[in-house]
């Protein structure tokens, strides 16, 4: 599986044909086909310049659909998404900023093997969002909107993360011990 950063908060990930797009911005944005849409944001705009003719999900509930297992959380401010795919778990919290939010969604995820967080979470709570799930890779979906608070949130972090612009994937690749920090970077793209 190979995950890329479309700044604006945009992930594509793929393996092989299949592509799963998460927050693709409105029209202008990045130019790819996908077979499935996660929106995190249930009351935002959900137009896209994507193509591929996806199917949409945006709402809390479980779906199934080519291979990959969603799960969408109820959230007071996002959905975040847990996505099943190729023998992982993908944590998607996104922007979810409200303890009510991350207390609710954490109380009902049992584990992933990668977590992906964004620089505007609140970073106590992102601690015991990783500390409660324990991923064994950490992402920290950057966004050039928000330099400035994403050096700040990795210095809180107290860590020395990896910097890539495209990470790639197997079960097979987790680390066995401890957790890898990973900033995923769109600059380059």
């Amino acid at each position: 599986m190979v995950i890329t950063n479309y700044g604006s908060s945009c992930l594509k990930l793929q393996s092989g044909e299949n592509v799963l797009a998460i927050d693709p911005p409105p029209k202008g944005g990045p130019r790819f086909e996908a077979a499935v849409v996660l929106f995190t944001n249930p009351t935002g705009t959900h137009a896209h310049s994507l193509g591929g003719n996806p199917i949409e999900f945006s709402t809390p509930g479980e779906y199934e659909t080519r291979e990959i297992s969603c799960t969408g959380f109820e959230g007071t401010d996002v959905t975040p998404f847990l996505i099943e795919w190729e023998g992982l778990r993908l944590f998607y919290l996104g922007a979810a900023s409200h303890k009510e939010t991350l207390k609710t969604v954490l109380d009902r995820v049992d584990g992933a093997d990668i977590l992906f967080l964004s620089p505007e979470n609140n970073l106590p709570e992102v601690q015991k969002a990783v500390s409660t799930i324990d991923p064994r890779i950490v992402v920290i979906v950057a966004d050039p909107r928000l330099k400035k608070s994403t050096d700040s949130f990795m210095r809180d972090m107290g860590e020395k993360p990896e910097v890539v612009t495209k990470l790639t994937i197997k079960k097979r690749m987790l680390p066995m011990e401890g957790q890898r920090l990973v900033v995923l970077d769109s600059e380059r793209i």
